[in-house]
């Protein structure tokens, strides 16, 4: 036997060498053609066997060489055994076959797995490249966002500490101008009672004119002098009954009120927190204002009411007018400071407070709001935060 892997046990061998010439034989007497399906079969076994094709051979020519000698050979003989060696080498062919097919496909599935591993290399490669490229960006980043952090941090401590100095200056020169100017009304009003009848009309007129001007100096010094102490003013948040509030400023204001006319209407107003000082700045100007303006219309009348705010957790401080309104093109412009609707003669006031209830909102972290319709007054809003009810 030929071949290096092939090794059949010799019984195997033996056993299927006889089945195959005995078929062969019977075939080559007989010609039937069911007898080529046991070559096929036989070479079936051998190859399972592990009968190299050489040896297969072999076993084809022993075979036709014990059954020719006998009788002799003959053309059709020779053709029946050609027939019969070419069945049961058909199935080595489907073998080879087979295996040359298998190994097509191995190499080519050999072939795919390498390229696919290539890919995932340049794929690995590309993502570490792109990872410390993103990471060196992050880092980069980071810095910038950090630096840029301390940069505002430092400007913000200077904003404040410069607002707080202006604030401080306001301060000191407004209550330093308060005593002088303070004594100079003391003294022409005294000056107009003690000697109101040595003097000519024309020089108590002036004097007159002078104890008006002193007293708007007055306000405004009073104003200037609340908005720098709402200006960068911390607090913690108190609690504030509007209720009551509102109706002590009420009745500190019954003189305006009463040169008003006024109907005024007070809702039932809750409990918030906040600044007590400056919720009364705020409802202190907005009552004024709404008392001074409100007058103006046909029918005088202020209201002041909570309703729920959009926010939970908060509520909605009106106070509105039902007077002559605001324009529209005005409406952002009133929160200015010193900026006024009218002339000092129609409604005295220093410009202050509207910009002074803006300051208030902003540091009770809200907004005060307008809504107002020529010919039907104003309402200005503030959100607040309720007050938080503890358990019992």
């Amino acid at each position: 036997m030929t071949g290096v892997d092939w090794h059949p046990a010799k019984e195997t061998l033996t056993l299927v060498a006889q089945r195959y010439q005995t078929a062969l034989a019977a075939y080559l007497q007989s010609g039937e053609a069911e007898l080529l399906a046991e070559a096929y079969e036989t070479a079936r076994l051998a190859l399972e066997a592990g009968v190299p094709l050489p040896d297969f051979g072999l076993m084809h020519f022993a075979g036709l060489r014990d059954s020719l000698l006998p009788s002799g050979s003959s053309g059709a003989c020779l053709e029946r055994a050609e027939d019969f060696f070419l069945e049961g080498v058909a199935v080595y062919d489907m073998a080879l076959r087979g295996y040359v097919s298998g190994m097509a496909a191995l190499r080519k599935e050999i072939a795919e797995r390498r390229r696919v591993e290539e890919e995932l290399r340049d794929i690995t490669f590309e993502l570490a490249r792109q990872r410390d490229e993103l990471d060196r960006e992050v880092r980069k980043r980071t810095n910038e966002i950090r630096l840029r952090a301390q940069e505002l941090e430092s400007k913000n401590r200077q904003l404040v500490q410069a607002n707080q100095d202006q604030s401080n200056f306001t301060y000191a020169l407004s209550h330093d101008l308060k005593t002088p100017i303070n004594t100079l009304y003391c003294f022409l009003g005294v000056l107009l009672e003690d000697f109101q009848a040595d003097l000519k009309p024309e020089a108590q007129e002036l004097i007159t004119d002078l104890i008006g001007t002193a007293q708007r100096m007055r306000q405004l010094v009073d104003d200037v002098l609340d908005y720098s102490n709402v200006v960068g003013h911390q607090f913690t948040p108190e609690r504030v009954d509007l209720q009551q509030m509102v109706q002590q400023i009420l009745k500190d204001m019954d003189a305006l009120a009463a040169s008003a006319q006024a109907e005024i209407h007070v809702g039932a107003l809750p409990a918030v927190m906040g600044s007590p000082f400056q919720i009364r700045v705020l409802l202190a100007n907005l009552l004024s204002n709404a008392l001074t303006y409100g007058s103006e219309g046909p029918r005088a009348e202020v209201r002041i009411v909570c309703v729920p705010a959009e926010t939970a957790g908060k509520v909605r401080l009106s106070v509105s007018d039902s007077g002559p309104g605001i324009p529209e093109d005005m409406q952002d412009r009133i929160f200015e400071l010193f900026k006024r609707l009218h002339r000092y003669e129609q409604c005295p006031g220093s410009g202050i407070g509207l910009a002074l209830c803006k300051r208030v909102a902003e540091a009770h972290g809200t907004v005060l709001q307008v809504v107002s319709q020529a010919g039907k007054g104003a309402a200005f809003s503030v959100d607040l935060d309720l007050e938080e009810k503890q358990d019992e």
